[in-house]
């Protein structure tokens, strides 16, 4: 049997981070476990809501009153009439930045009667809520995700 010491201070840098392709791949997949899981409408409880998902080709993108055209990841119509009731967002870690911030988290979470639903990475959560914070962005419900190797399941957890 053959063992190795790795001496983890030798090997700094030496990390690898996720490649581009990668992290599309891991947000579809976080995007349609999220919509399965957490909104599966129309349910016996809420006849009345549909779920659109917007990944990996647009279904329902939404118009604010100011001429923007909003593309959420998840979409949660109450039907017929299609009345946005609720949208999330689920983000890797290479879209925490401050333009996604200003430019589509703060205006989603400024849609009129609509509950806002921001997923993070598990360990993401104090880069997000600064990212909320210097923008002043009110009224997320932040969430963490996880994939859970080797199901196609994922594991949510609610933040204060």
């Amino acid at each position: 049997m053959v063992r190795e010491t790795v001496d983890e201070r030798e090997m700094s840098g030496a990390m690898f981070h996720p490649n581009a392709k990668s992290n599309r791949e891991q947000h579809l997949q976080a995007v349609q476990n999220i919509a399965d899981q957490l909104f599966p409408f129309p349910t016996p409880d809420y006849p009345h809501f549909r779920t659109m998902v917007n990944e990996p080709e647009p279904q329902q993108k939404l118009f604010t009153n100011y001429g923007n055209e909003l593309e959420p990841d998840i979409v949660v119509l109450q039907w017929p009439e299609k009345i946005p009731a609720m949208v999330a967002e689920v983000v890797t870690e290479d879209m925490l930045t401050d333009e996604n911030a200003t430019n589509v988290w703060a205006v989603e979470a400024r849609l009129d009667g609509v509950k806002f639903f921001l997923y993070v990475p598990a360990g993401s959560a104090k880069a997000a809520k600064a990212l909320l914070k210097k923008h002043k962005i009110k009224d997320v419900s932040l969430r963490t995700w996880r994939n859970i190797t080797g199901l196609k399941t994922i594991d949510v957890s609610a933040l204060r």
